[in-house]
């Protein structure tokens, strides 16, 4: 890995496919003083302007409803070594939060979310690319664990919403990326420091 510039992975994959959990113990590999971590989640577009009924009826795992313009601009700034202030969304008001996170230039920026490498402007910022893959059935059990517990949701709602919204848009959406990643992984399996440790290595 060169150490004269900034670098940025991005981590892709399906709703629930363990980018978050890969992503952090990659940042503890690396160390919080050499990386910094966005998630494509907090870049969605801000509804506030919405009734909370209006909100509940947005399909979140539609690309037009991320800011892309947002999340490119502020990868740049990190690029070039500036600091952003990362907007906070809140998944269960369905909205973006006032307030904001710092967040300072590092080494190494690491991106996860749905869609990275969906725009080709933010596709090419990228200098390494992955993609974790995982069956839709281990999705969907993720999906209802996580939603009935963090976001409040009934089983019946999370069941309903992964097989109208998610699973058309992520055939459409996620599941093209793979095709730009430098390497796939099994989300289904243990994630391991060997792992880590061998990404690090490929990392131009």
């Amino acid at each position: 890995m060169k150490y004269g510039k900034r670098i940025l992975i991005g981590i892709a994959g399906p709703s629930c496919a363990g980018k978050s959990r890969f992503t952090s113990l990659l940042a503890k590999i690396i160390s919080p003083g050499q990386c910094c971590v966005l998630a494509q989640d907090n870049y969605y577009k801000d509804w506030s302007h919405l009734s909370r009924e209006e909100r509940k009826r947005i399909n979140f795992d539609d690309a037009r409803v991320f800011d892309f313009g947002l999340l490119i601009k502020h990868l740049k700034q990190l690029k070039l070594g500036k600091p952003i202030t990362m907007p906070i969304y809140d998944f269960v008001c369905s909205r973006r939060l006032k307030k904001t996170k710092y967040i300072d230039p590092k080494r190494i920026v690491l991106v996860e979310g749905l869609m990275p490498f969906l725009k080709v402007k933010l596709r090419k910022l990228f200098d390494y690319r992955i993609y974790i893959k995982v069956s839709n059935g281990v999705c969907l059990s993720r999906r209802i664990g996580r939603d009935i517990k963090e976001r409040g949701e009934s089983i019946e709602s999370v069941c309903y919403r992964y097989f109208v919204q998610v699973l058309p848009m992520q055939r459409k959406y996620v599941e093209p990326q793979k095709k730009y990643a430098d390497l796939l992984i099994n989300g289904e399996r243990n994630f391991n420091k060997k792992l880590f440790v061998s990404i690090l290595k490929q990392i131009p």
